[in-house]
């Protein structure tokens, strides 16, 4: 193997220097295009508004969002028509419960010492919207598309002239 030739390395230099500066753009481009997504979909904690709900309405409130979020998760897995869209409806739906999560989260004084178990059913209803965030990500990637086709299969299958009268 022969050396490099000296007179060509400012050249050598100059396309590395291209090359890196390329590649921390591309990473740059991408960590700012998620950040911005992240902030867009996740409401910034309130500032405590009065008058500040009792406890026992702050449970009943963190009751109804909880209602309202397994509702809209079992949507999700028993959705019938294009499951491989159910992430979208779902970061719609979650940006919207997220606003109205912090919103009570600033009517319920929740740093109160008295608040303590509370705080943590407020904290414990974001853990399990994070995970079902997580879950319609994962079936709308990668069981939406074989519910998609099992239902197609489904429906070519009852226009056959053999199947007869379903019910």
């Amino acid at each position: 193997m022969t050396a490099p030739d000296p007179r060509y390395r400012p050249f050598r230099v100059a396309s590395y220097g291209v090359y890196f500066a390329g590649v921390v753009a591309f990473c740059l481009a991408i960590i700012i295009s998620v950040t911005r997504s992240v902030v867009a979909m996740t409401p910034p904690h309130q500032a405590p508004v009065e008058p500040v709900l009792n406890y026992r309405e702050c449970l009943d409130a963190a009751h109804s969002l909880w209602t309202e979020l397994e509702s809209e998760r079992e949507k999700l897995v028993r959705a019938s028509t294009e499951t491989r869209s159910v992430d979208k409806r779902w970061m719609d739906f979650r940006t919207q419960w997220l606003t109205r999560l912090r919103e009570r989260e600033a009517r319920c004084a929740l740093d109160s010492r008295n608040n303590v178990s509370l705080k943590q059913v407020y904290r414990r209803l974001e853990d399990v919207l994070n995970l079902y965030t997580i879950h319609a990500v994962q079936y709308a990637g990668e069981v939406g598309g074989s519910v998609d086709a099992l239902q197609a299969a489904f429906s070519s299958a009852r226009r056959n002239p053999s199947a007869g009268k379903l019910p």
